[in-house]
């Protein structure tokens, strides 16, 4: 292999140092590897590089990405062509080469057949930003499940979430540099393109170009979302309107969602548009450890800690919920219309909570000691 620059690369948030080559060696390291970690029978490739003892981790370029799956899927196709002159072997006037990019044994892994059965694909450590546009929708067509854990580079999903129409799970762990999941409420495509070429580049009626000028109309499309699990990403500053267009959005889904995980998140409250996720049967809202404010001289009064919203009550296919380690210092009264078959495990709360200068804790309190018995869980308090 050529040698190559090499440039240490440091997101904000990472306690690993990021390797990138400045050459083309870096799309064929990244194709190969991709290949390398293909398990076709079981439809998933496992991209884990573990930082040991280094603590040294790859980063990859969009672009560099983008030319790698390129390259996968135009190779590919050669590859097909050349099986097809090969039975014809009178025609020679087509000749494709492989250039050696993909090693003979990788070569089954990458045809399109092979990579039409690949639904799952996970990233563990690997650092990028984000995916490139199109890239993986054109090469795995079949892709529902997308893995992405320990990427501190990572800063956007909207690629994920506008490219995979069929995405149907997602998980985001430790990425603590995705500060929005707005793209989850944003995702268009583009319909009714019936321009004409009198007026791609005139969009206004006169005597020369009689045609009234085309609208590109945007649809925004429904999610495919059955489970989303997003934890350790940094989800403070969100605000209440970006919360309700992503509840409406997951709401919306066709999945329909029926896990969902927030847990990590340095999230402060959860929006009442929660409520409207009717087919949610597990939730997790873990560990976002919201700061709560004791107001001197008065016990039992101060900020509202996390903040859980009356809506939880209407999620009525609820069958498990986890609201441990958010220092909840008052329950909703509506959370005691749960489910009687939901279980409310591990409430982790601060002590004040369940005196009586807490709040909410009275109106659930035979809601949740049935919940405890039932399943022998212990509720959790902190001193």
């Amino acid at each position: 292999m050529a040698s190559s620059e090499l440039t240490s690369v440091v997101a904000v948030g990472s306690p690993y140092e990021c390797i990138h080559r400045h050459d083309p060696t870096n799309v064929t390291w990244l194709l190969r590897e991709l290949l390398k970690r293909t398990d076709v029978a079981n439809g998933d490739i496992c991209m884990f590089h573990y930082p040991m003892p280094s603590k040294l981790v790859p980063f990859t370029t969009v672009e560099d990405m983008q030319r790698a799956i390129d390259t996968l899927s135009l190779t590919t196709t050669a590859a097909a062509q050349q099986d097809h002159n090969d039975d014809n072997a009178g025609n020679n006037n087509v000749v494709v080469q492989n250039n050696g990019i993909i090693p003979p044994e990788y070569m089954e892994r990458s045809t399109p057949e092979s990579r039409s059965r690949i639904t799952r694909i996970q990233f563990c450590y690997y650092q990028f930003e984000q995916l490139p546009m199109n890239a993986f929708v054109n090469a795995f067509v079949n892709l529902q499940h997308i893995d992405i854990r320990q990427n501190a580079s990572l800063t956007s999903i909207d690629s994920i979430i506008t490219q995979l129409p069929n995405l149907t799970s997602l998980n985001l762990s430790d990425c603590p540099n995705v500060r929005t999941l707005s793209p989850l409420a944003t995702a268009v495509l583009f319909d009714n393109h019936d321009a004409t070429s009198n007026n791609d580049n005139n969009n206004s009626v006169n005597d020369d170009n009689p045609d009234p000028p085309v609208m590109i109309r945007r649809r925004r499309r429904r999610l495919a979302l059955r489970h989303l699990w997003v934890r350790g990403c940094n989800l403070l500053n969100m605000s209440k309107e970006e919360w309700s267009q992503v509840f409406s959005a997951l709401a919306e889904s066709t999945g329909p969602l029926e896990r969902l995980t927030l847990s990590r998140n340095n999230m402060t409250f959860v929006h009442g548009d929660i409520g409207k996720l009717k087919s949610l049967t597990y939730l997790f809202i873990e560990d976002n450890n919201a700061p709560v404010e004791s107001v001197a001289g008065v016990e039992g009064r101060g900020s509202n800690g996390f903040v859980l919203p009356e809506e939880i009550g209407q999620l009525q296919s609820l069958r498990f919920a986890s609201f441990c380690g958010n220092n909840i210092t008052r329950l909703p009264k509506q959370m005691a219309q749960l489910n009687i078959n939901c279980d409310v495990a591990r409430w982790r709360a601060l002590e004040r909570l369940y005196k009586p200068g807490g709040s909410g804790y009275f109106e659930c309190k035979g809601r949740f000691e049935e919940s405890v018995r039932r399943t022998s869980i212990t509720i959790d308090c902190d001193m």
